[in-house]
């Protein structure tokens, strides 16, 4: 399943940047983050198919980069965000390499205003639209 492959590959390229990996629902979050830095994936969204046997399915991905950020100065915050944003640029290009994946499009990167979490952390989010074969 296309699903359980973008997934397993998003977790894979998250380990090899140095985030440790968890998927669910954003409200989650609180309950279940352990420590940081943190990869969140929430749960995509099938968009579209096209074809029966052969053919495309888009998803819609969600990924968070967070990082422990409560006491950190501007300018190390500024840097922290910037490193995120970067290590989201590559795990999107990298995704994009995969087999099963035909285009990753519609890429947006912003920095979260506030925290998900009561830890006080800043975070990064993507969302990008994902075109898989099958």
């Amino acid at each position: 399943m296309n699903r359980t492959h973008l997934e397993g590959v998003a977790e894979t390229l998250a380990t090899q940047a140095g985030y440790t990996f968890y998927a669910g629902p954003e409200g989650d979050m609180a309950h279940t983050l352990r420590g940081y830095p943190a990869a969140w994936l929430t749960p995509m969204e099938l968009h579209a198919v096209e074809g029966r046997s052969h053919g495309r399915a888009t998803y819609d991905m969600t990924l968070h980069l967070l990082r422990s950020g409560a006491r950190l100065a501007p300018e190390a915050r500024r840097t922290a965000l910037a490193d995120m944003e970067r290590h989201l640029l590559d795990i999107f290009a990298a995704l994009s390499l995969d087999g099963r994946v035909l285009a990753v499009e519609k890429l947006a990167i912003r920095p979260r205003t506030f925290a998900l979490t009561p830890h006080g952390e800043i975070s990064q989010t993507a969302t990008a639209r994902i075109v898989t074969f099958f």
